[in-house]
């Protein structure tokens, strides 16, 4: 009884470690290299833009107005460029799809009389949105989901299978906005479940973090297994001598023959 106690104290110990916080949130340290806009990615999306920003790796479709032949699909590339006949390289990354189209026509211009554009986006891959978990061990659980239109947060649920088994789906946090003043948004998605109330399906965003934390059941197995992790370890290493113990009894060394 006295062991059983123990654990619980030392459970309960841990679950309040476990909850501090680490270094502060304002890294002073990193002076102008500090993030304090979007995501930290280099060609952000506005909260207040009605189109995607377009990225690195998303393929969007031109087209000229009379001249298929200069039409076509195109992948944005690594440093943001695309070619246009005439003209060149276009930087379009960190542009909707209606910037890069004025910037197009404005550019092929001189080139085509009364030229007129259309931007349509193919693919996009360089809006994501991150989910994160904890396994059994405690261990942050990173999972990237890519982000290609209307989305709320029940699809991104049924896209990924479902809420974890060691999650808590009374206390989702969905966390996102100004990298200094985030909005943090607590969702119960066992209510929306059980008793429809779906006002909380909100529309995922760009960049959005979806936090699922642990049950409470699921953060004291957490802890047990780290108070009980030496022991475990050291069992496994009993367990390894005695083997090889074993092994070298039931075959002994052999003399060498003549």
């Amino acid at each position: 009884m006295t062991e059983l106690r123990q654990i619980t104290a030392l459970t309960a110990l841990l679950l309040l470690v476990c909850c501090s916080n680490g270094p502060n949130s304002e890294y002073a340290e990193f002076g102008n290299r500090v993030n304090t806009s979007g995501f930290g990615h280099k060609y952000a999306q506005p909260d207040d833009a009605t189109e995607f920003v377009i990225g690195p790796g998303d393929s969007i479709n031109i087209q000229l107005s009379n001249n298929p032949a200069l039409s076509g699909t195109q992948q944005i590339r690594p440093e943001g460029d695309i070619t246009m006949p005439f003209v060149g390289n276009i930087k379009v990354a960190g542009l909707t799809p209606s910037q890069i189209r004025d910037k197009i026509e404005i550019l092929m211009s001189p080139y085509i009389r009364e030229v007129t554009a259309q931007v349509i986006p193919v693919s996009i891959v360089s809006k994501n949105i991150y989910i994160i978990a904890k396994d059994l061990n405690g261990a942050l659980q990173f999972q990237s989901l890519a982000m290609a239109g209307d989305m709320t947060l029940l699809d991104m649920f049924a896209q990924i299978g479902g809420v974890p088994v060691l999650a808590d789906d009374c206390h989702v946090k969905v966390i996102r906005g100004d990298p200094l003043h985030p909005k943090v948004l607590n969702i119960n998605v066992r209510d929306m479940v059980v008793n429809g109330f779906t006002a909380a399906n909100i529309q995922m965003k760009p960049d959005d973090m979806v936090y699922l934390p642990p049950t409470f059941w699921a953060r004291a197995a957490m802890a047990v297994r780290e108070v009980t992790s030496p022991v475990r370890e050291l069992s496994n290493s009993l367990n390894g001598v005695l083997g090889a113990v074993s092994i070298a009894q039931g075959n002994p060394r052999r003399r060498g023959r003549r």
